[in-house]
């Protein structure tokens, strides 16, 4: 036998082993939610913490003990954005807005979190505390699963772009690295689940090594976790709308397999990829990839791992028995597991797919829509200009007819805005204006070319995810051949993490 294909047999002989757990032991759930300011806090985020609390008392039982931080916490004043159904702005305001200001959020309204038991997130320190004080409670076997549903930020360190950020209230923030302390503190025998849906959220993928630095050891403790993108992109969700059957963010996707229901408790179709009849967390995040169509780039901590300790085949590799992004279609399905395999053939039918070159056919892919994306990009400067241009002649006119505009704060500039008659007024100024038509005509422009690279960037998403499922089967055959028993071992460790699930499931 082929020593590749030795290795790779015992791997998956000791994953079966790793997946025998203690029946003892019990979960606990961490939830840390909400925006950093009431602008920045959407109502999607707490409607995630609710569909959350539904699967929860379903498939761990209300014995299960959840503490949730999120946002300002119990305090009475308002803090969660929302945009009501059927609202409309004025006219004017809209002008006003967007010829003096910014039309972005002028129909949210604002109200206070709906949430109970919550605790506030005004600093790091909070959930530090939590980790001391209940953290240090978790027993030997024990789960902590921990749900992030809030903003993030880029790594603010340019020798580490995986020390990504959480955005907490009062825009404080809480780095990957710190977070990776905290879970190395837990008791020993601690095991770690992380969902996160964050922007740049797959920076947390590195909670594996020791203060979240790939050049570090790997962690010694079982922590796997799926993330909504990778660590240099933002990621869809965060919105103010305020029904949830719009919802195509990583999380609803990935509750709603475990639970076996959606948001609006429609069943779910097939994800019980391995057909064992239970949904494992591994199937959860297969069953986001191939359900959602938005910008998002999922990814998991076993293939975070994998980029870290393996390598492709290169034209440049003399070494024989790698496999890369040449190697035929049929040879990486004969290697991936029926997870992985459901999801390359699902992606395969989105993007047509064909043929034994689909690696490098997903490279080129990849490549095209980047191209296209930064065309795009290039035409928004130049048609902002346009913008600018025809937007400064009318506010400029307007002004010298009201001269209150120079700031629309003062006083005569809110009775142009209160006032019935006024705002008729103001409306068919802007309207008679000889560069309004072209100035609307701009705004759509605008519209549709925001539209345009939003529809691409989705296309580059689909794109990337089965590049990526590609890779993860070729850099797992690859670990074995590369690596030592110790890593594949922490590999398998990670695998047998992900392929467990709720109890129910």
């Amino acid at each position: 036998m082929h020593r590749l294909s030795f290795v790779y047999s015992l791997c998956f002989k000791f994953l079966a082993l790793a997946t025998i757990g203690d029946l003892s032991a019990r979960d606990h759930v961490l939830t840390i939610g909400g925006g950093y300011s009431p602008s920045g806090n959407q109502i999607s985020l707490e409607r995630n913490v609710i569909f959350f609390e539904k699967l929860r008392a379903e498939k761990l039982g209300g014995d299960i003990r959840h503490d949730l931080y999120f946002a300002d916490g119990n305090s009475p004043l308002p803090d969660l954005q929302f945009e009501p159904e059927g609202g409309e702005v004025p006219r004017a305001n809209l002008y006003m807005a967007g010829l003096f200001g910014s039309e972005r959020g002028i129909a949210n309204h604002y109200r206070n979190n709906e949430l109970k038991n919550t605790r506030d997130l005004s600093s790091p320190d909070a959930v530090e505390r939590w980790f001391e004080e209940e953290g240090s409670k978790l027993e030997s076997g024990d789960r902590l699963i921990l749900y992030v549903t809030s903003h993030g930020g880029r790594s603010g360190n340019k020798d580490n772009k995986f020390n990504t950020k959480i955005w907490m209230w009062n825009r404080r923030t809480l780095e990957a690295s710190r977070l990776a302390g905290w879970i190395a503190n837990l008791p020993e025998g601690v095991r770690v689940m992380t969902v996160m849906v964050q922007c740049y959220a797959g920076g947390f993928s590195h909670l594996i090594f020791d203060e979240n630095d790939e050049k570090k050891d790997s962690v010694d403790r079982r922590v796997c976790g799926f993330f909504a993108t990778v660590c240099d992109r933002e990621a869809a969700g965060c919105t103010p709308d305020v029904n949830e059957a719009n919802y195509d963010e990583f999380s609803s996707h990935f509750w709603a397999a475990l639970r076996g229901k959606t948001r609006m408790d429609e069943p779910v179709g097939h994800c019980d990829y391995d057909g064992n009849g239970k949904i494992s967390f591994e199937e959860a995040h297969a069953y986001a990839i191939l359900t959602s169509r938005n910008i998002d780039i999922p990814i998991k901590t076993s293939g975070a791992f994998l980029r870290v300790h393996s390598r492709l085949h290169s034209e440049k590799e003399e070494e024989e028995g790698l496999l890369g992004l040449e190697t035929p279609y049929s040879v990486i399905l004969e290697r991936a597991g029926k997870v992985d395999r459901a999801v390359l053939e699902g992606l395969s039918r989105r993007l047509n797919l064909k043929g034994e070159n689909r690696g490098t056919q997903a490279r080129d892919g990849v490549s095209a829509l980047a191209k296209k994306i930064r065309k795009v990009e290039e035409e928004k400067k130049a048609h902002k200009k346009k913008f600018d241009s025809a937007r400064g002649v009318l506010s400029r006119d307007l002004r010298n007819r009201w001269p209150d505009l120079e700031n629309r704060y003062s006083p005569g500039a809110v009775r142009l805005l209160s006032k019935e008659k006024r705002q008729s007024q103001f409306v068919s100024a802007v309207e008679e204006h000889p560069r309004f038509e072209e100035w609307s005509k701009l705004r759509a422009e605008r519209s549709k070319l925001s539209d345009r690279d939003l529809q691409l960037s989705k296309e580059y998403a689909s794109w990337r995810r089965f590049l990526r499922a590609f890779e993860n089967v070729a850099y797992a055959a690859n670990l074995p051949v590369i690596c030592g028993e110790d890593v594949v071992g922490t590999y398998m460790w990670i695998l047998a993490a992900e392929q467990e699930g709720f109890s129910g499931n």
